[in-house]
């Protein structure tokens, strides 16, 4: 009789009562003060309480957030090793340059968030430029020669090599940047703006917000065709008649845990991050910030890198970045 009443669920075991037991290392593959870390540590203290373990924050920047990504590849699938993303922003860099890993084989865990990239402007340029169309002019005029970005392959990288070169894009954007500077993330993008080192960048809401918010920088646009919570009073590219980018300018923000984590522990570490999200203090965060945060599950996540890669590959844009980056 009791071998009838046991469960036959085949993914049934100790790992369904997986509980954190240590630190719970959190990855984020870009620098301090961009997006993925802005989300990161937003929701820290709620993840925190939900883990009911400490939570480390640990930046690892560099290869587009593949370096990152690779840590959490290596890492042992125990539950105790998580990072964020930024998807699509790991996708083309992979598609790039073989890391000797794929992402794809990461197991998610939840989708948090979401960021669009805005374009800002160093302050003293305010009252002068406003608008995307004034960033366009004062490229093509010759009074500004650079744009921060981030390395090839990025989002940034492909949406300002379509309004210069991009078939479908070019003739409408006609954006004639001359030189590019590329930056590990949205944090150093920022802080070059408000230094000058660059008169403008393209960085996502969630990243450019405290700078903004600080002084020193300001957002003219958003590439997003439905604008941004962040900045909502600022027009996106769309609005002002140019084409939208829709398929690259929005960011998920999504949490991963290393390949082949036993569904148990992922089951486990999705509801905690669910029970997170809908903390107040998070919600507070975001009603602050205007960040947006939701939570989807584990299939969610998947899907984000797949169809990521499935539209990189059917737009043919590791061809674009490889001529002319």
């Amino acid at each position: 009789m009791a071998g009838c009443l046991q469960d036959d669920d085949p993914d049934a075991g100790d790992d369904e009562d997986w509980e954190p037991a240590e630190t719970i290392r959190y990855i984020v593959p870009y620098d301090e003060g961009g997006g993925t870390d802005v989300y990161a540590r937003g929701i820290v203290e709620s993840l925190t309480d939900a883990m009911d373990q400490d939570i480390q924050v640990d930046n690892v920047p560099g290869g587009g957030g593949l370096n990152g990504f690779g840590e959490l590849y290596g890492s042992d699938p125990d539950g105790h090793t998580i990072a964020g993303s930024a998807t699509p922003l790991e996708v083309p860099p992979q598609m790039l340059d073989d890391p000797g890993f794929d992402q794809r084989e990461l197991e998610g865990i939840a989708n948090i968030g979401r960021s669009t990239w805005c374009l800002i402007v160093n302050e003293e340029y305010e009252g002068e430029v406003e608008t995307f169309e004034d960033v366009r002019e004062m490229h093509n005029s010759g009074e500004w020669n650079s744009i921060g970005i981030q390395e090839p392959g990025s989002p940034q990288d492909i949406m300002t090599l379509l309004a210069k070169h991009g078939e479908g894009y070019a003739e409408e954007y006609d954006w004639q940047w001359e030189d590019r500077v590329q930056y590990t993330g949205t944090g150093p993008i920022a802080e070059a703006v408000t230094s000058g080192e660059v008169p403008c960048g393209i960085g996502t809401d969630a990243g450019t917000e405290p700078d903004v918010s600080a002084g020193g920088v300001y957002p003219v646009c958003t590439f997003w065709s439905e604008g941004t919570e962040v900045y909502p009073d600022i027009p996106s590219v769309t609005d002002e008649g140019y084409p939208d980018m829709d398929f690259i300018s929005g960011v998920t923000r999504g949490l991963y845990a290393p390949p082949d984590t036993p569904d148990g522990v992922i089951q486990e570490l999705t509801e905690r991050v669910e029970e997170a999200t809908q903390d107040e203090r998070y919600e507070e965060w975001s009603d602050d910030t205007g960040n947006p945060i939701f939570y989807e599950g584990p299939e969610e996540a998947n899907a984000s890198i797949d169809d990521a890669f499935e539209e990189m590959e059917e737009l043919e844009i590791v061809d674009l970045i490889e001529e002319h980056s």
